[in-house]
C-alpha cells in the first residue's frame, strides 16, 4: 500500500511538472510573436519589432509632415531604418541608388524611415524619391540601431533585419535570384556602373577594376597595367573593397558589386564591351593577365 501511496504522489508531482513546462512554453511563444512596447522615463515607447511583425504598426509622415502608409513592393522590399544623427546612416543614403539599379523599380522598393526629423537635403542631394522617405510621428523608437535594413514581404511584415546592412543585402539578392535570373542583375549592373562612371563610348577598353588596399597581387597588378605601353588604350575604374577606409577611394557599398559579379578574387577585371557585352578576368597568373584583357579586346 506504501509503495502505491508513493507511486501515485510521484505521478501527480510529474504531471504537475509537465503541465508548468507547458505552460511556460506557452507563455514563451506568445511573449517572442507579439511585439513588446516598453515606456521609457522619457515617455518614449520604444517598440520592439520581431520577424513576422509589421511596420503598419508605427504612425509614420511623410516629406511634408503629413500623416502616410508605407507602400510595399510587389515583390520585394527593403526598409532602411535611420536616424539624423547617425554617422553612417549616410552610407546606406548613398548606396539607395545603385541597389535600386541593380535589381531594378519593378522588382524592388527602397523605403528609408527616419527615427527622427528627415534630412531633407540629403534625400534631394542623393536624388531619392521623396514618396519613398518617411519618419517616425510621435514618441515613439523601434529597438534596433541605426542604420539596420528589413526585407519585408507585400504585407509589410518582417522577413529579416540586420543591423549588418551586407548580410541583409546577400540574403536579399538570394531571395531574388530564386525568382528569376541572375544575368539581368549583371546586365542591370553594367549599365549602372557605365552611367556612373560616365563611359560614353567603347573604342577603348573600359575596365571595371575591383580590388582591395594591401592586396600583393593588387600591387603587382597595378605595376603591370601601368607599364604597359598600351596604357593609353584602356581605361581603368577602380572599384575598392566595401570597408576601405581611405575617404578618396570608390567602394563596392555593402559588397553589392561582389555578390553580384561572383567575384572571389582580387584583384578582379570587368571588361565592358558594352552595356550587354562584358567579360571576367578572375583570378589569373600575372604573366598572364594583359594577355587575358587584350584577348577581350580583340573578340570585340
Amino acid at each position: 500500500m506504501g509503495k502505491s501511496r508513493t507511486l501515485y504522489i510521484l505521478t501527480v508531482l510529474l504531471l504537475f511538472f509537465i503541465i508548468l513546462e507547458f505552460v511556460i512554453i506557452i507563455l514563451q511563444r506568445n511573449q517572442l510573436k507579439e511585439p513588446k512596447e516598453i515606456q521609457t522615463i522619457s515617455d518614449v515607447i520604444i517598440k520592439d519589432l520581431r520577424y513576422g511583425d509589421s511596420f503598419n504598426t508605427i504612425p509614420i509622415v511623410d516629406v511634408d509632415g503629413n500623416e502616410a502608409a508605407l507602400k510595399y513592393g510587389e515583390y520585394n522590399t527593403v526598409l532602411f531604418y535611420l536616424s539624423s544623427s547617425c554617422a553612417s546612416c549616410g552610407d546606406a543614403l548613398r548606396f539607395v541608388e545603385r541597389l535600386q539599379s541593380v535589381f531594378g523599380e519593378d522588382n524592388l522598393q527602397v523605403l528609408l524611415l527616419w527615427s527622427d526629423s528627415m534630412p531633407v537635403s540629403l534625400i534631394e542631394e542623393y536624388g531619392i524619391a521623396s514618396e519613398n522617405c518617411f519618419s517616425i510621428n510621435g514618441s515613439i523608437a523601434i529597438n534596433t540601431p541605426t542604420p539596420t535594413a528589413y526585407l519585408l514581404d507585400s504585407q509589410g511584415s518582417i522577413i529579416y533585419y540586420n543591423s549588418d546592412i551586407k548580410l541583409c543585402i546577400e540574403k536579399l539578392y538570394m531571395q531574388v535570384v530564386e525568382e528569376g535570373p541572375e544575368e539581368q542583375l549583371r546586365l542591370n549592373a553594367n549599365r549602372y556602373l557605365v552611367e556612373y562612371f560616365g563611359i560614353s563610348d567603347f573604342e577603348k577598353q573600359q575596365i571595371v577594376y575591383f580590388c582591395m588596399e594591401g592586396c600583393p597581387d593588387c600591387a603587382t597588378a597595378d605595376d603591370i597595367l601601368t607599364n604597359d605601353e598600351r596604357t593609353d588604350e584602356r581605361n581603368l575604374y577602380y572599384l575598392y573593397t566595401y570597408n576601405d577606409i581611405e575617404p578618396s577611394h570608390e567602394r563596392d557599398e555593402y559588397a553589392l558589386l561582389k555578390l553580384v559579379y561572383g567575384i572571389e578574387w582580387y584583384p578582379t577585371f570587368l571588361v565592358l564591351q558594352s552595356e550587354e557585352e562584358y567579360r571576367i578576368v578572375g583570378e589569373v597568373p600575372v604573366e598572364t593577365l594583359l594577355q587575358e584583357l587584350d584577348s577581350h579586346k580583340e573578340e570585340k
